[in-house]
């Protein structure tokens, strides 16, 4: 990633094939989330996939803070909780539009 490049939204993270980096400021405990899962969640959810709004839907898995910075990075991303394969996903899109 370029000096120039500017990241706002899951979408552009996807396209750089980065993934997203969380900070939580109060317990300094740091998570890699697979962009693209997640930038696919937040879709089936109806949640804006812009950066800066993304802070208000999220908390610390620890401590239940808000996160402290959001960014981007090319770290392999945690094991996730997002649905796993096609069919997973179906169903959470079906439960979602009830």
């Amino acid at each position: 990633m370029g000096a120039n490049t500017r990241l706002d939204s899951l979408s552009d993270l996807v396209r750089r094939k980065a993934n997203l980096r969380v900070e939580c400021h109060t317990c300094d405990k740091v998570s890699v989330i697979d962009a693209a899962r997640f930038n696919r969640f937040c879709l089936v959810r109806q949640w804006s996939t812009q950066l800066g709004q993304l802070g208000t839907r999220l908390r610390c898995a620890r401590c239940g803070a808000r996160p402290g910075r959001l960014g981007a990075t090319p770290e392999k991303p945690e094991p996730d909780l997002f649905p796993q394969g096609e069919r997973a996903w179906k169903a959470l899109y079906r439960r979602m539009r009830g």
